[in-house]
């Protein structure tokens, strides 16, 4: 078959994404409003368009060939072309401004995101609508491979690098590193290391802590058993000032990235031995029309990187 003569209808292709999310056919039914049959029939018609095995069926459920996992790439890809138009028709539909939807984790919105999106708000010419969309990172390069996103700020632990799977997470485009953001460990301000340079987490072992939630409390947890010991968990909690302000009347310790820092004299925030790093960065999609606001808002964040700062400044207080 030549490459001309390929029959891919775009609807299959979007009940292939289903199939490939949910990896059977009755998954991807449920989230199509379809029977499990007619979703096999789609693949089936599919695969007979394309002139090869697009999924291999077991009892088990499906799993994706390299053509279909090559396939659903290119059906993400054509995915978030078509949300973007959609949302572009709608703009001119109404004549209203531009749009630009960033998805962010919590932690990075008040002292990365909003002096960033002061570029986009003050420039001069037309007005631009923002959305903002506060999730993690994996459902955030979701939100970017869908279309659903223009721009995404994200983070990750143990290397510069971002992590191999991300491309595949978000789609086509490129990832950005913003800013090295240290953890610290939080301590009471007349705990008896308050006044050490730098401490290692096996001098607070014996202590009560407050952890974190997700990746940040991770880390604590893998940073705590290298060093011997489980941590003694006082309280769990997504809030980084209610953490400080809990460290601050001495209920525990906590590890907390530097931009989340709220500055509170009853805390003294140390540096930590071997020193743990939140790598954070943007992730800008690649869309056939890119979107000047996304691009506006990517220079002013590599303008202004508060994380390189010797001082970190206060961070958002309400997750991650």
């Amino acid at each position: 078959m030549q490459l001309g003569e390929l029959l891919i209808d775009v609807q299959r292709l979007a009940v292939l994404r289903e199939v490939a999310r949910a990896g059977s056919f009755a998954g991807a039914a449920v989230a199509l409003r379809h029977t499990p049959s007619a979703v096999s029939q789609q693949i089936a018609a599919l695969e007979r368009g394309a002139g090869v095995l697009l999924v291999e069926r077991s009892t088990r459920g499906v799993t994706l060939t390299d053509a279909g996992r090559s396939l659903v790439a290119t059906a993400d890809a054509i995915h978030a072309e078509l949300e973007q138009a959609a949302h572009r028709l709608r703009a001119l539909a109404v004549a209203g401004p531009q749009t630009l939807t960033v998805v962010t984790f919590p932690s990075a919105g008040e002292p990365l995101l909003a002096p960033a999106l002061t570029a986009v708000t003050a420039a001069t010419g037309d007005p631009v609508e923002i959305t903002v969309i506060e999730a993690e990172p994996d459902e955030a390069l979701g939100l970017v491979r869908d279309g659903r996103a223009d721009l995404a700020l994200v983070y990750h632990f143990h290397t510069r690098q971002a992590p191999r799977g991300w491309p595949a997470a978000a789609g086509p485009g490129r990832y950005i590193p913003l800013v090295t953001d240290p953890l610290r460990l939080l301590v009471p301000a007349g705990h008896p290391l308050a006044g050490r340079p730098a401490v290692s987490l096996a001098d607070v072992a014996a202590e009560r802590w407050i952890q974190g939630w997700g990746d940040v409390g991770d880390v604590a947890d893998m940073l705590a058993a290298l060093n011997g010991f489980r941590p003694e968990v006082a309280c769990r909690s997504s809030d980084y000032r209610f953490m400080s302000a809990l460290v601050g009347v001495g209920v525990g310790v906590a590890l907390v990235p530097s931009l989340a820092l709220t500055g509170s004299p009853r805390v003294r925030a140390l540096p930590v031995t071997p020193q743990p790093t939140r790598y954070i960065g943007a992730y800008l999609p690649r869309r056939h029309q890119p979107n000047p606001a996304a691009e506006r808002l990517l220079a002013a964040l590599r303008a202004d990187r508060p994380g390189e700062r010797q001082h970190a400044q206060p961070g958002d207080h309400n997750g991650r």
